[in-house]
């Protein structure tokens, strides 16, 4: 069977029993926060696969990297027990962002980014953040990235559309031509 299916599975499962227990909104925090994890600590799959660690210390290490210090939801708690028991641990990453996903799905999430050259204001970006939802009459999860690289101007992303304001492209762009 394929990855894609079987974490999808599992992290419909999971919407559907976190939502039962009105607790989606701290699992999507936790598979979020599990997700960056996985990201950032490539270790934590081998740890995952290493068939010397028993099942009680999958879950246990799967359980406080989603929570770290704070207590895990009942939720997550009883899924990652779960995934463990059937064997699926290695596949906890895929779930995770699967779950992710489909979380914002249905609540009407999307994921936005504005790139500039130096910082900007918390007014700016909320200006820009409201500019988008008002556009895709959704809620906007908004993140602003400085990068100087980008020499001047911005790159403005969500959903599928991106803006590419930027004096480096601007530039590119003319250089390309005059070839």
């Amino acid at each position: 069977m394929d990855i894609g299916i079987i974490s999808t599975r599992y992290a419909k499962t999971l919407l559907r029993f976190a939502t039962d227990n009105k607790e989606e909104d701290h699992v999507y925090k936790e598979m979020t926060t599990l997700a960056a994890i996985f990201q950032k600590v490539p270790e934590l799959l081998q740890t995952l696969t290493n068939p010397v660690v028993d099942d009680a210390n999958k879950s246990a290490i799967l359980v406080c990297a989603a929570c770290g210090s704070t207590e895990a939801s009942n939720s997550t708690s009883r899924f990652v027990d779960l995934v463990v028991r059937n064997h699926r641990a290695s596949m906890m990453h895929f779930i995770a962002l699967a779950f992710c996903s489909l979380y914002s799905k249905s609540k009407s999430i999307i994921r936005g980014s504005l790139t500039v050259p130096v910082s900007v204001s918390e007014s700016t970006s909320q200006k820009l953040r409201q500019m988008v939802e008002a556009r895709t009459k959704s809620n906007v999860e908004f993140i602003v990235n400085v990068d100087p690289k980008i020499e001047g101007g911005f790159i403005l992303q969500y959903d599928t559309y991106r803006l590419d304001a930027s004096l480096r492209t601007q530039l590119l762009q003319l250089r390309r031509s005059l070839s």
